[in-house]
């Protein structure tokens, strides 16, 4: 998400008729900088493979070189999919919570 976007929209009334639709340009992505930002925040912990430069953490979802730490949110996403992120991540807060438990010797 962009939190400080350079582009900006207006909305502009159509009518002085509050029962009329005001006609609203959203102007997305107008500044060049707001698309560049979006396009290199795809997940910042990536999970992937050792071998994988730009992975932060394994299958585990546990930090590659930092004993006892893990991420389990939706930063782990290698790529972010073209839909809400929400379910993906609840899907990811329960399989990590599992993982804990394993660890731990608890029945998940």
């Amino acid at each position: 998400m962009l939190m400080r976007p350079r582009s900006s929209g207006r909305i502009m009334l159509k009518s002085k008729n509050n029962k009329v639709k005001p006609m609203i340009f959203p102007n997305y992505f107008a500044d060049k900088k707001d698309m560049d930002t979006i396009l290199k925040g795809s997940g910042t912990c990536k999970m992937g493979p050792k071998s994988d430069k730009k992975a932060v953490v394994d299958p585990r979802l546990r930090v590659y070189g930092i004993k006892g730490l893990r991420v389990i949110d939706a930063s782990i996403m290698p790529v972010i999919p073209a839909a809400h992120t929400n379910a993906p991540t609840f899907m990811i807060a329960e399989k990590g919570a599992d993982m804990i438990k394993e660890d731990w010797g608890m029945k998940a």
